[in-house]
């Protein structure tokens, strides 16, 4: 047998060890992985599609959002979409579409510049690294992920807030606004991420929440 078949059967033993040996959740990791990993081939009209989806959420946060109160709590309605758009997108494009969002809120609303862009930064590369290694096709993922998001801006927010001199109980910001914000924010999870999905065109576009 020459040098060459030699090579070819060793290197056809070794793939076939390792897939024999493969761990059962590397392929929905890898299926995760390339569903949320921004394509190389992203046309412009996708990418203005995200600008437009992106520009609906501030708009909505910054006229109608105010104005809506549910319990006490108000939604942060470009939060949602930001953290939809990491899970379907992956961290890199989540956490681009959350500084733009968060500069364009901040400029809208006349506030400090930058603490908006951090956070929703945040949000939305830790939700994007989230969706890696979960199935999508469930409710259960974008529901708990933005309910988990909207918790750690919401206590960061305060946080940043309190060291610029502004003042306000621990008790009542928890209760009164931490709490109650994540909840609602939680219940929009689920038509906010069909909605992108449907808008951008997503991977699985026939299996939406089907478990």
């Amino acid at each position: 047998m020459t040098a060459p078949a030699i090579r070819k059967r060793s290197r056809a033993r070794r793939k076939r060890t390792l897939v024999r040996f493969k761990r059962p959740g590397t392929r929905v990791l890898q299926q995760n992985a390339a569903s949320t990993a921004p394509a190389a081939s992203d046309s412009p009209w996708y990418m203005l599609r995200v600008f437009a989806m992106l520009l609906l959420g501030v708009v909505v946060q910054t006229t109608l959002a105010p104005f809506l109160t549910v319990l006490g709590a108000k939604p942060d309605v470009a939060l949602v979409i930001v953290v939809c758009l990491a899970m379907m997108r992956g961290p890199v494009l989540g956490a681009i579409v959350g500084f733009s969002t968060g500069l364009l809120i901040d400029i809208a609303l006349v506030q400090t510049l930058g603490i908006s862009s951090f956070l929703f930064t945040l949000a939305g590369y830790f939700g994007g690294r989230y969706a890696e290694g979960v199935d999508l096709d469930s409710w259960f993922p974008p529901l708990i992920t933005v309910f988990v998001s909207s918790l750690v801006v919401q206590l960061l927010n305060s946080v940043i807030m309190f060291l610029l001199g502004v003042q306000a109980s621990a008790g009542f910001i928890l209760l009164r606004v931490v709490l109650p914000s994540a909840f609602l924010n939680a219940l929009l999870a689920a038509p906010v991420f069909i909605v992108c999905r449907w808008w951008l065109g997503g991977d699985r576009k026939d299996a939406l929440f089907t478990k």
